[in-house]
């Protein structure tokens, strides 16, 4: 089977996709330099308080301990102050020889810098974009993304067109990055850009080889690069990028695999000793790094030291200091409890995987379908050349996954509001290496048809979807999606409090969580149904505690649900996953009605808490009114429904008293 080939790179300016990568990277440079990025953020989100901090820090002053200074710098852009940020206090360290191996010991020294504090996330991309700070300010860090993604798009051209024609290369590149949830990342000052960047750029240096073109002329300007490319020079520029990218956020690990697999599969011992030495050593190091600098090579770790800070924060006045201010968050080792319990592979993980493929707020298929179609594309396109290091990817894809939902099956996702699965976003760009001989242009428009149905409302505003992102869920293909239930704590609804734990009825009352905006604000135990809308609910069933401190979890059986109505006749429809009721009493009238529930899904997040079942509810209402003009008054609401849920509850599970 003939295999397209590229142009020779020597006529590389000639090529269509070198002039889209130039005109991309002016466009996005122009966007990073020119956007007042303060006015525009609204505000920080997620964990980009810590990164903006630590890279001004290292900018401005050099190092990487956080002052009074770096708390007064965040405020002459920020007003709300670095709400989110992670700190951690100094431990003294030193590293003592000794005569065996390591040859090396960590040895901890008198605590002569627990008065100091120091940024608790991985300053790795903060160092990156520092050089950026210092001549752009706070737009340094877009000025990265703007390179970086740039970088990202002629490599994945590159890639295509070793594979493919011109048309089907540069319609790929651009629908692989820019169909997904990929391009909202561009404005977050946090590193999932940055690790998808280092993934695929470290991917490519190693997996270009293996579909490359004819030998480019000698003598051209580009023969260096060339055979950079095909030389074994590249796998230590891949490794030397994924380690990065493993430090950076050491989920990312596993992306390193293939590099390694492939050359065990051609018992390349040689290379097999110079990567796995090269990738240990880069990630290593940086964690060594970490550590003499902080006195914790963990910069998640530190148990009691390490805490995150809203409203109040260390140095803002004499006694806010960094124990009074502060809440625990420290990551020092596996949650066992969380892990491995009797629900975490029979149900959680059975769940947790048709959420990760096809969840309303982080399902690959929605968020990255260019990706998920490059799979399908890949195994089952017929007659067509696969490479042994493709299969390879497809392991490596399955193994972190997996990985993933088994080590932290409530928060998958990245917590704090994300958009998409932001902890999977490095290991999208594995998907651009499954790349077929069979890709055409029509599987590129295929890709943004699609993919563009989910993600084009969210790169068209990027700012607007990272800071209210709950909002998008609620509209268009998304409503059609299962809800994360396996997420509660971490779904978007809970940067609205008044939306997230509501109380309703019950003895302990159910909690609701309202995660679009057919159900209004609640009531008392009452809350009002849009007319001629679908309210979508998730309760979430209580503990009773103990006087000695035990809990005996609550599950539903069943709900009371009264229906009233108002002038419009609404015919009510009330789906529980168990049983499915229509309620018709009629205008200005009520109705009670009970259905059945569910089993529930099996909730426990935090060790030491106790067990929740949750479950979603959808109640429909088919007609409304407006008060205003039925009633008089200043109620402008276009009301479908009243709504009022009371629980039935049996024993679920006894939790002792902790020891």
């Amino acid at each position: 089977m003939n295999i397209p080939r590229a142009a020779r790179l020597g006529r590389l300016w000639s090529d269509p996709g070198a002039v889209a990568t130039l005109i991309l990277g002016v466009l996005l440079l122009g966007f990073a330099v020119s956007v007042k990025f303060p006015v525009v953020a609204l505000g920080f989100q997620s964990d980009e308080a810590t990164y903006y901090s630590l890279g001004h820090s290292l900018a401005q002053d050099w190092d990487m301990q956080f002052q009074r200074r770096d708390l007064v710098r965040v405020w002459k852009e920020f007003p709300t102050g670095p709400e989110g940020i992670f700190l951690k206090r100094g431990r003294s360290v030193r590293l003592e020889p000794q005569s065996r191996p390591p040859f090396v010991r960590w040895v901890k020294g008198p605590d002569t810098r627990s008065d100091r504090l120091y940024y608790g996330k991985s300053f790795v991309y903060p160092l990156a974009a520092a050089p950026f700070i210092m001549l752009f300010g706070t737009n340094g860090f877009l000025v990265l993304h703007a390179l970086l993604l740039t970088a990202c798009f002629g490599a994945a051209y590159a890639f295509v067109r070793a594979r493919s024609g011109a048309p089907a290369a540069l319609g790929y590149a651009v629908v692989f990055l820019f169909a997904s949830a990929a391009p909202v990342y561009f404005v977050w000052l946090t590193p999932e850009l940055f690790n998808l960047s280092l993934v695929l750029l470290g991917l490519f240096f190693w997996a270009y080889k293996e579909v490359a073109p004819a030998a480019v002329p000698t003598g051209t300007w580009l023969d260096r690069w060339a055979r950079l490319l095909r030389g074994p020079w590249s796998d230590v520029i891949a490794c030397t990028l994924l380690g990065i990218a493993t430090f950076s956020k050491p989920l990312n690990v596993f992306a390193a695999a293939p590099v390694l697999w492939l050359a065990l599969l051609r018992r390349q011992w040689g290379r097999v000793v110079v990567v796995s030495a090269v990738f240990v050593a880069v990630t290593g190091g940086l964690f060594l790094a970490n550590g003499l600098s902080s006195g914790d090579m963990n910069y998640q770790g530190g148990g009691p030291d390490r805490s995150t800070f809203y409203g109040r924060f260390p140095f803002q006045s004499p006694e806010a200091t960094f124990e009074s201010t502060g809440m625990v968050r420290a990551t020092d080792g596996l949650l066992t409890e969380v892990i491995f319990n009797r629900d975490a592979l029979t149900t959680v993980l059975a769940h947790n995987v048709g959420y990760f493929l096809l969840g309303r707020h982080t399902g690959l298929v929605p968020y990255f379908f260019p990706g998920v179609l490059t799979l399908l594309v890949f195994l089952f396109a017929g007659r067509q050349r696969r490479e042994p290091f493709q299969w390879l990817v497809v392991l490596t894809l399955l193994v972190a996954s997996v990985a993933i939902l088994i080590y932290m099956p409530f928060t998958y996702s990245g917590g704090g509001g994300p958009v998409g699965n932001r902890y999977f976003l490095g290991y999208y760009a594995l998907f651009l290496f499954l790349v077929p001989t069979a890709i055409t242009i029509r599987t590129a428009v295929a890709a943004a048809a699609v993919g563009g149905l989910f993600t084009a409302q969210l790169i068209a505003n990027p700012f607007y979807s990272s800071f209210l992102p709950h909002v998008h869920p609620k509209y268009g293909l998304f409503r059609w999606l299962p809800i994360e239930l396996s997420l509660v704590n971490d779904m978007p609804v809970n940067v609205t409090p008044h939306r997230a734990k509501q109380p309703l009825a019950g003895d302990p009352p159910v909690l609701a969580y309202f995660i679009d905006d057919n159900a209004y604000a609640r009531e008392g135990e009452w809350f009002w149904v849009r007319g001629e809308s679908r309210a979508d609910i998730i309760l979430r069933a209580p503990a009773r505690p103990h006087a000695d401190g035990a809990f005996t979890s609550l599950a539903l059986t069943a709900l009371d649900i009264e229906v009233a109505t108002g002038a419009a006749a609404s015919v009510v429809s009330i789906d529980t996953g168990a049983e499915r009721v229509r309620v018709a009493p009629g205008a200005n009238s009520g109705e009670t009605v009970r259905v059945a529930m569910p089993e529930g899904f099996p909730y426990k997040a935090i060790p030491g808490q106790p067990l929740n079942r949750v479950y979603t509810i959808s109640i429909a209402a088919s007609e409304g009114f407006v008060p205003l003009f039925e009633e008089g008054g200043r109620d402008t609401r276009f009301l479908g429904a009243r709504i009022r849920i009371s629980p039935r509850y049996r024993d679920d599970r006894y939790q002792p008293p902790p020891k």
